[in-house]
């Protein structure tokens, strides 16, 4: 008994800390609304002693050495202006009491419960996707204005597609990547379309013989991106898995692809990967975002024809496994597997990652942003410039699950789909 009371009393302590410190932030309200009415009356008591509450804050901030955290808006080097914007989805993706309902579209069995969804740029525009097929136009007057909640244009379209896993727009034409399900069974999909406000005309280029069967987490990767092969023009394309079931050589799953425009080149680019959840091509050179297991979730640099070690080779190990020894390789190269440019020992859901533009900030010189899904943080990263050693990396708490990311040049911010609330993040220089 006297160590759960004080287990309790230290996660009290804890949120005390970081409702005090987060007083100005949102994050204060998303953290103080999960706890109980009798947890909030303790808290607010004590808030009213705010020099022992500055006191509390400084004991646990070092005793978790993380004296020198930084909080929206403010960062190590610099200061942030942060706002969020509500979307109004289409009815057929609405949150009621927990659960998304559908109403137009097929029913779910898996009912997630986070307005999971997409964003690109397009002649300033935004074009939206939610994760059931609905596909909307965000005015840039709209995006700029003082307005909390915007109602985008909703776009018809043609697409049949259970579960939509990512977008892209390349030369006027959106890219769109999705998987259908027949007798329990999950493919994937790339359909492009030219863009237009009005309906969408998609037509499919890639659609896989293979398929995985459904679990709670499936499907996985999906993510897209532009990409120049031996002249060929086309996508690279990432297959995810969760399994620890080595797959044979034919096999398209844990693997990144190249298929170009038209559906006649499919090769495979890279193999090894778990669930790559973020993918960028820059500069010619690749970078991908994978989840490990329990911890281990990764950052690659992509290179053509390697191994990159799943399910021989992770810094993490299976959920709920206790043994003596690891299940997993700890190290890739002396097993002949590509080592991560970086990995962070404890998930954190990783997703998505983007290169910030030097105008941005003067401080932020060549750096990079990952988001994550259960960290509910952004990560500053740089790398040197042959990308095979990371030089630092900041932690920017934001306090939502974070699916997607994109750099609007115009506006000169960071935009974040925060996918808890159905809601666009907004992150500009002040």
């Amino acid at each position: 008994m006297k160590i759960k009371f004080f287990l309790i009393s230290l996660t009290v302590i804890i949120i005390i800390s970081l409702s005090l410190k987060l007083n100005f932030f949102n994050s204060k309200e998303y953290l103080f609304n999960k706890l109980s009415i009798k947890t909030k009356v303790i808290l607010r008591n004590i808030k009213k002693n705010s020099s022992s509450g500055h006191k509390l804050t400084h004991i646990f901030k070092n005793f978790f050495n993380d004296y020198n955290a930084k909080f929206l808006p403010e960062t190590q080097l610099i200061n942030l202006n942060y706002e969020t914007k509500k979307i109004i989805f289409d009815k057929s993706f609405q949150l009621t009491n927990g659960k998304i309902e559908y109403i137009t579209k097929k029913n779910d069995s898996q009912q997630t419960h986070f307005f999971s969804f997409y964003i690109e740029i397009y002649k300033n525009d935004l074009i939206l996707s939610d994760y059931t097929g609905n596909f909307y136009i965000l005015d840039y007057d709209e995006l700029h204005s003082t307005k909390k909640k915007l109602n985008p244009l909703k776009i018809d379209s043609n697409l049949n597609a259970e579960k939509i896993l990512d977008t892209f727009v390349f030369n006027d034409e959106l890219f769109v990547s999705f998987s259908n399900s027949s007798n329990s069974c999950y493919n994937w999909n790339i359909s492009r379309a030219k863009i237009n406000n009005k309906k969408l005309n998609f037509k499919k280029i890639y659609s896989s013989e293979e398929c995985s069967i459904q679990n709670y987490y499936q499907p996985h990767g999906g993510r897209i991106q532009q990409y120049k092969y031996d002249g060929s023009e086309g996508v690279l394309f990432t297959v995810g898995e969760n399994s620890n079931i080595s797959q044979p050589e034919n096999s398209i799953i844990g693997k990144i692809l190249f298929i170009s425009f038209d559906g006649s080149q499919i090769i495979e680019f890279s193999k090894g990967h778990r669930n790559t959840q973020g993918l960028l091509v820059y500069n010619q050179t690749i970078l991908s975002t994978e989840h490990g297991p329990r911890g281990g979730d990764e950052i690659n640099k992509i290179e053509f024809k390697k191994n990159y070690g799943w399910p021989k080779a992770s810094y993490g190990e299976p959920y709920g496994q206790k043994k003596d020894e690891p299940i997993f390789f700890k190290e890739h190269k002396k097993y002949g597997f590509k080592e991560p440019l970086f990995v962070f020992s404890k998930a954190i859901g990783i997703s998505e990652l983007i290169n910030i533009p030097n105008v941005f900030s003067s401080f932020w010189v060549d750096n990079f942003l990952v988001s994550s899904l259960w960290g509910q943080s952004i990560y500053r990263m740089k790398f040197d410039d042959n990308f095979e050693k990371t030089i630092f990396f900041e932690k920017i708490y934001i306090g939502q699950r974070i699916r997607d990311l994109k750099y609007h040049n115009k506006l000169n911010a960071v935009l974040l789909a925060l996918e808890e609330k159905g809601e666009i993040g907004i992150i500009a220089n002040k």
